[in-house]
């Protein structure tokens, strides 16, 4: 009776540790926020031409990569760049551009989920952090990002980011949001965004569509009107202006350092869900147990 006893408390110990095993989490490589380098001080950087309608306003810097200045920034009424941005002039925003494309080569990283269809519509969603794919994302209403401190979304397009009706983002944090278009991004009249979107061709923000975040366009124009960015604790460089630009600023800004801030697009994070704390001592905990009994079982 005694054996028959042992043997039943050795496969009941074995279980149990090996169902903890089975049901920790699996060690996986989380989304990867890249480094910026010199791009991560852009608020919005365009390659053809950057134009804007009325009282838009964006704390980092602004730049064309091909030279020419922005049309749209004089002053009050019309757009405002910074403080601490400034506009840049095209030698800064050649550098700047080249560091845009190595971001946006970065951010092509493995899908965690794939959407079917031509068109998928975020609305309604609770997502955690990952790699999202589809042909076209649209947001016509509210997607929530539910994550940690640190916690990484990328959200890959092959062909275009529209957004509509009431979008918004709850939750996440904006240096850490990546909105990745091989087409075009178009933020429709008076919605609103998350994260940085970086488009292979261009950008627009329509009437009053607000941005937290970055607007950056690999190959073409970004078209502003009446647009609120804001993104100030994403901005990472080291050098920014005193105060507000206008048009014509055609010289870089005098070095001004901003503490605490990485040259990263905010702190890069490969969090993962690591089961080992779990898994060794459940192991180790049915080895000894074992070990223990039949032991026991050979004194009898």
């Amino acid at each position: 009776m005694k054996k028959f006893n042992n043997y039943r408390v050795i496969t009941a110990i074995l279980a149990f540790a090996f169902t903890f095993v089975l049901a920790a989490p699996i060690n996986v490589l989380a989304a990867t926020s890249p480094t910026l380098g010199t791009v991560g001080s852009y608020s919005v950087l365009g390659h053809t031409t950057v134009t804007n309608t009325g009282p838009t306003t964006m704390p980092g810097d602004l730049g064309i990569s091909i030279g020419g200045a922005p049309t749209g920034f004089t002053g009050l009424p019309d757009g405002t760049v910074g403080p601490p941005g400034t506009i840049r002039n095209a030698a800064d925003s050649l550098a700047a551009q080249n560091a845009n494309t190595a971001a946006f080569g970065f951010i092509d990283q493995g899908c965690n989920t794939t959407y079917a269809g031509a068109f998928k519509d975020l609305v309604g969603l609770n997502l955690v952090p990952g790699v999202y794919c589809a042909d076209a994302f649209q947001l016509s209403g509210t997607l929530t990002l539910n994550g940690e401190a640190g916690d990484v979304w990328i959200f890959k397009s092959a062909s275009t980011l529209t957004t509509s009706g009431t979008a918004k983002v709850v939750g996440g944090d904006p240096c850490n949001v990546w909105w990745r278009q091989v087409s075009s991004a178009t933020l429709g009249t008076d919605t609103s965004l998350t994260g940085n979107v970086l488009s292979l061709i261009s950008i627009s923000l329509n009437t009053r569509a607000s941005l937290n975040g970055r607007a950056l366009a690999q190959t073409g124009a970004v078209t502003l009107d009446n647009n609120k960015i804001t993104g100030l604790e994403c901005l990472t460089a080291a050098s920014f202006s005193s105060s507000p630009s206008v048009l014509g600023s055609s010289s870089s800004a005098p070095a001004t350092v901003v503490p605490k801030l990485p040259n990263t697009g905010y702190a890069p994070s490969n969090k993962r869900n690591d089961s080992s704390n779990i898994i060794v001592p459940a192991v180790a905990f049915a080895v000894l147990a074992s070990s223990y009994l039949v032991r026991k079982k050979r004194a009898f």
